[in-house]
């Protein structure tokens, strides 16, 4: 007779943001900082914005998880990044790339240390909010399967697509 081990509800989520996270490194290669906000024409998200759309959603999923303790304090104004805001070239509204980049990778950090500590029954329980969201995600652990995967890569999707009208090609 074999024993199978039950693995806690983030062992996959953390598998996979792991590769989305390197993904986000890679991107960001030979990427300078008089670019990171530029616009080679209408209808692009650059990576400014991409980046610091992303770098919001670890306080929520951290919240959504009952650990708002845990979330790291952004260094910019999230409303820049909102869904509803315009993408626009830098005209001094966003922060400097190494400040965007950094509220990235620190909030995603973050969530990985805390995700294997939150108790498994939480991803299960109700996601707790109304409208469509709930219609979504009705369990926590979907909202935060989609929010740090398939959203993350939606918009790492816009910033390699940007790499390739800016002239610095494909990064893997």
């Amino acid at each position: 007779m074999t024993q199978t081990s039950t693995l806690h509800p983030s062992t996959h989520l953390l598998n996979s943001l792991g590769f989305t996270l390197n993904y986000a490194r890679a991107l960001l290669t030979d990427v300078s900082e008089d670019q990171f906000a530029h616009l080679p024409m209408e209808g692009f998200n650059h990576p400014a914005f991409c980046y610091g759309h992303l770098a919001c959603y670890p306080t929520r999923m951290l919240a959504f998880l009952g650990q708002e303790s845990q979330s790291l304090e952004l260094p910019f104004d999230s409303t820049l990044f909102d869904s509803s805001a315009k993408c626009v070239e830098q005209d001094g509204r966003y922060p400097p790339m190494p400040v965007i980049v950094d509220a990235f990778f620190s909030g995603h950090e973050r969530l990985v240390e805390v995700l294997p500590t939150v108790s498994p029954d939480v991803f299960s329980q109700p996601i707790g909010l109304e409208g469509r969201i709930a219609e979504m995600f009705p369990r926590i652990g979907d909202a935060i399967d989609f929010m740090s995967g398939n959203h993350m890569m939606m918009h790492l999707g816009q910033v390699s697509m940007w790499r390739r009208a800016m002239g610095l090609g494909p990064c893997m």
